[in-house]
C-alpha cells in the first residue's frame, strides 16, 4: 500500500523495512541506523507523521524506554485471520482498501461481460452455412466435369519477433553497515574494472508468399513493442562521511540521510561528501570536483574524479575519501584516480582504512599482536558534535573496562580540540555486559557533571562502538543515575546515532 506522505522514511516491521503502515503495531521497528530498533516513544506523534524529523531516534538523542508510559496508550488485543488484520487498520486506511476492492471488482466484471460478447459473436461467425457443392441433379451434363483449379500454396509462418534480454549486470554496490573494528590490509595491485554489457539484435523478417490464383490474406508481421527506459529507483540510506573539525585537526563522522539511485550507494555518498558540510564543521573534498564514477570488485573501491579531490599538498580530502568508503563492510581497500589515471595516496595504489585520530600517550609500539586501539569519544571545542579519538592501549581481553579507563584518561594531546565533560577523579568501580547491556559503576565524583547529558552520551557513544554492546546503564557507587539525577538517567541508554543530520 502507499505510505501516506509524512512517514518516517525508516520505519517498518522487525523483519522488513519495507512492510509499513499508518497505524501502530508493535512489530515495529526504526532502521535509521541500518539495524531494527525498538521505537519506545508514541509512533503517533513521530514515526506516523511528519513530525519524524523530531523522533529521539531519528535525531540520536535519548528516548524512554517503557513503551507502556507512551501516550498512545495500550495497543488493541489482536484478533487472527483478515479479520484481525482489518481492524488494526485506520479508518483512513480500510476506506482505501474498500475502494481498491470496488475498483477490483469493476475490472473483474468488465473483462466478464466483454469475453461473454466475443464468445457470442464467435459462435454466430461459426454457426453460418458453407455453399453446397455444385453436383446431383443441377448438373445434368453428360460432359466430364472441369479439372479443378490447383489450390494455392499455404503461406509460411511469419516467425515470431523475438524479445531481446537485457544481459547487463547490476553494478555489485556496498551494504550501509559501519565496518566494527579498524582494518589495516597491505595494499594490492589495481583491480581492472569490468563494464556492463548488453547485447541487442534485430528481428529477422520473413515475407509470405503470394499466389495469383486466389487472393490472399497477409499476415501483418508482429511489430516489436515500443520500449522505454525505466525511471531509476530511488531509496533512502544513511551514510557515514567525514570532515574536519574547527581546528582542521581531527576527523569529525557525520551520519547523514542520502538519497541513493539505482542502489549506488558509494556513488551517493562520495556525492554527498562533495557537497560538504552543513554546520560549523570543515569541508575537505574541494566542492568543484566531479565524481565520474566508483566501482567496487575484490573489497577494493575504485573511485574516479575529473580533477584532483583535495586542496593542493593536502592529503586531509583524500583521506577523507577512503574513510568514507571503507565504512561500507564489503569495501577494505580504496584507490583514488583522476579521469582514470591513478593518483594521490601510495603512488595512487588501493590503501586501506587508516586509525582516525589516533593517540598513543604512552609511546606504545604499532603492533597489533601486543597493542590495539580503543575508541573513545568526546565533544568539539563548540559542543557540537562528537569525535572519535582512537587510543593505544597494551592489548587486553577486559576491552570495555579499558575503553571506560582510557575515556577518563582524557584526551591527551588532543585538550586543546575537545572538551572533558566528566569531572576529574572519576574512576571506574565495575563494569558487566549481560545481553548486551553494560553497567557502568563510577566513583562518586561523576555525579558532579555540569553537563550532564554530555557526560553521559559520551560513555554510551564509547561503549556502544564495541560489537557486544547495544546499550549502557550508569550507577554512581552502586546507585542508579536516575536516584541521584532524576529518573531519566535510570534507565538503559540505547547506540545513538553519531553526529546525524
Amino acid at each position: 500500500m502507499v505510505e501516506p506522505t509524512g512517514h518516517c522514511p525508516y520505519l517498518g516491521l522487525k523483519q522488513n523495512r519495507a512492510i509499513r503502515f499508518s497505524s501502530p503495531t508493535p512489530e515495529h521497528r526504526c532502521f535509521v541506523g541500518g539495524e531494527p530498533i525498538e521505537i519506545p516513544v508514541d509512533q503517533t506523534g513521530y514515526c506516523l507523521s511528519q513530525g519524524h524529523v523530531s523522533c529521539p531516534l531519528y535525531m540520536g538523542l535519548p528516548v524512554p524506554t517503557t513503551i507502556g508510559s507512551s501516550s498512545a496508550g495500550a495497543l488493541p488485543t489482536q484478533i487472527g485471520g483478515i479479520r484481525g488484520w482489518y481492524t488494526t487498520l485506520s479508518p483512513r486506511d480500510r476506506a482505501i482498501y474498500a475502494l481498491m476492492i470496488a475498483m477490483l471488482a469493476l475490472i473483474i466484471v468488465i473483462y466478464l461481460v466483454a469475453g461473454l460478447r466475443s464468445l457470442t459473436l464467435g459462435q454466430g461467425q461459426s454457426q453460418q452455412p458453407s455453399p453446397a457443392p455444385t453436383l446431383g441433379a443441377e448438373n445434368t451434363s453428360t460432359q466430364a466435369p472441369p479439372s479443378p483449379s490447383p489450390a494455392p500454396p499455404s503461406p509460411s509462418p511469419v516467425p515470431a519477433t523475438p524479445t531481446l534480454l537485457p544481459t547487463s549486470t547490476p553494478e555489485p554496490v556496498p551494504t550501509t553497515a559501519a565496518t566494527a573494528a579498524t582494518i589495516i590490509l597491505p595494499p594490492t595491485g589495481t583491480p581492472t574494472a569490468s563494464e556492463p554489457t548488453a547485447t541487442t539484435g534485430s528481428p529477422a523478417s520473413t515475407t509470405a508468399p503470394t499466389s495469383t490464383a486466389a487472393p490472399t490474406t497477409r499476415v501483418p508481421a508482429q511489430q516489436p513493442a515500443a520500449t522505454s527506459t525505466p525511471p531509476p529507483a530511488v531509496s533512502n540510506a544513511v551514510v557515514w562521511l567525514y570532515f574536519a573539525d574547527a581546528t582542521g585537526s581531527l576527523y569529525v563522522p557525520v551520519q547523514r540521510a542520502v538519497k541513493v539511485e539505482d542502489k549506488k550507494i558509494a556513488e551517493a555518498a562520495i556525492r554527498a561528501l562533495i557537497e560538504g558540510p552543513r554546520g560549523d564543521l570543515q569541508r575537505l573534498v574541494v566542492g568543484s570536483v566531479k565524481l565520474l564514477g566508483v566501482s567496487i570488485r575484490a573489497n577494493t573501491a575504485t573511485v574516479n574524479f575529473d580533477s584532483p579531490p583535495n586542496g593542493s599538498g593536502d592529503e586531509r580530502g583524500l583521506w577523507a575519501v577512503v574513510l568514507t568508503l571503507t565504512h561500507f563492510p564489503n569495501v577494505e581497500r580504496v584507490q583514488i584516480q583522476v579521469n582514470g589515471q591513478p593518483y594521490g595516496l601510495n603512488d595512487g595504489q588501493p590503501v586501506s582504512r587508516p586509525v582516525v585520530n589516533p593517540l598513543n600517550p604512552q609511546g606504545l609500539p604499532f603492533d597489533y599482536r601486543s597493542t590495539e586501539f580503543l575508541p573513545t569519544y568526546y565533544l568539539t571545542a563548540d559542543g557540537d558534535h562528537s569525535v572519535r579519538i582512537m587510543r593505544m592501549v597494551p592489548k587486553t581481553r577486559e576491552t570495555a573496562s579499558s575503553t571506560i579507563r582510557a575515556l577518563l584518561d582524557g584526551p591527551g594531546d588532543y585538550g586543546y580540540a575537545v572538551q572533558e565533560v566528566i569531572p576529574d577523579g572519576t574512576t571506574l568501580r565495575a563494569i558487566s555486559i549481560s545481553e548486551g547491556i553494560a553497567t557502568v559503576d563510577l566513583s562518586s565524583p561523576f555525579a558532579e557533571a555540569g553537563n550532564r547529558d554530555a557526560a553521559v552520551r559520551t560513555i554510551v557513544e564509547s561503549l556502544t562502538t564495541l560489537g557486544p554492546v547495544t546499550g549502557v546503564r550508569i550507577l554512581v557507587d552502586g546507585q542508579s543515575l536516575g536516584g541521584v539525577w532524576g529518573e531519566p538517567y535510570g534507565r538503559v541508554f540505547p547506540r545513538p546515532l553519531i553526529n546525524a543530520e
